[in-house]
């Protein structure tokens, strides 16, 4: 029988508590490992890009209208029906007018756009249609532009361009050019009368320049005028080659233009004597002679003002006086009153 010692026993036990501890340890507590990143996904700590918004799509001028068209409908299709039906209740002359109230509706414009497209109407009935898009409100200035080079009838294409008034650019500038481009006389010269008035006026200036060189001379005299009425200064030299215009409707505006544009320069023109004695056209050497006039005048005042300072001068040669020249108005400054402001109407040289 082999005994044990007690004390031996103990130490054995103490050994085997200490080697199985860490093993039964790491049993109910494993390690976990992290997971590693997906494809695609952001690094730790970094902020994800906001994704850039899909591009707006632009529709045309058919598109949109044929969409409000179709919202109106569903919206108010006896209103529609009106409007569809409307004719002109005021006649000024050879034009009629649409005035019902109706047509201040914004949607109405797609549905008078609509009815010039169909060409079902009366060319005077479709020109009363385009007279009234401009007090809709609405979205018709593409589609107006774009109808001048689409419509078969060069009274409706005519008012459409004088619509172009009302318009912005680029709108206006497109269907102005158009119709510079139009095979009718009647449409090109309401196209120059239109650019006279128009914002986009300056935009159209190569336009109005090749036009005053043109064979009718109807649309001379009418680029002429719209030149001077926006007052483009790169324009001087054309006019001044329009006042030997065979025309005297040419010339007579050309003068005008030259008025507006260069009211002083006018007046040195040498052109002015010849015009004087235009006998094609009494208004023509009556509006020369009175800038003739003018002319003298100021010259008399400049010779006046002249013989004035030589006598200044002379007086005060004589009194021993150095005699000073006058200086620009620029170099001089106002008088200082004793109130401390400056005294009213008064200047000297500093």
């Amino acid at each position: 029988m082999v005994r044990f010692n007690s004390s031996a026993c103990s130490l054995v036990v103490l050994l085997a508590t200490l080697v199985v501890t860490p093993v039964a340890s790491a049993a109910v507590a494993p390690t976990v490992k992290a997971a590693p990143p997906s494809k695609g996904s952001a690094p730790v700590g970094t902020t994800l890009a906001a994704k850039p918004a899909p591009p707006k799509v632009v529709l045309d001028w058919r598109a949109r209208m044929a969409i409000t068209v179709k919202e109106f409908q569903t919206q108010d299709p006896d209103k529609v029906a009106r409007i569809e039906k409307m004719q002109p209740v005021r006649q000024a002359g050879d034009e009629l007018h649409f005035t019902q109230p109706e047509l201040e509706d914004p949607r109405a414009a797609a549905v008078l756009l609509r009815r010039i497209m169909q060409s079902d109407d009366a060319i005077k009935v479709r020109c009363a249609l385009v007279d009234a898009l401009s007090h809709t409100g609405g979205d018709w200035q593409e589609g107006a532009a774009a109808l001048v080079g689409l419509d078969a009838s060069p009274l409706v294409r005519k008012k459409l361009i004088e619509l172009m008034r009302y318009a912005d650019a680029p709108h206006s500038v497109q269907g102005l050019k158009l119709g510079f481009k139009d095979e009718d006389p009647e449409v090109n010269i309401a196209a120059a009368r239109t650019a006279a008035f128009s914002r986009s006026g300056p935009e159209l200036y190569t336009e109005l320049y090749s036009s005053t060189f043109d064979n009718d001379w109807d649309l001379r005299a009418a680029a002429v005028q719209a030149l001077g009425m926006l007052k483009l200064p790169k324009s001087r030299d054309a006019l001044v080659k329009a006042l030997h215009d065979e025309e005297r409707e040419v010339r007579l505006q050309a003068l005008l233009a030259l008025e507006q544009l260069d009211p002083e320069g006018l007046l040195q023109m040498p052109e002015l004597e010849e015009l004087a004695k235009d006998r094609k056209s009494h208004r023509i050497a009556r509006k020369a002679e009175l800038l003739l006039q003018k002319r003298r005048i100021a010259a008399k005042a400049a010779a006046r003002a002249e013989r004035k300072r030589a006598r200044q001068a002379a007086r005060d040669l004589a009194s021993g006086k150095q005699p000073v020249e006058p200086k620009p108005e620029t170099d001089l400054i106002p008088v200082v009153s004793h109130s401390g402001g400056a005294a009213p109407g008064k200047t000297a040289a500093p």
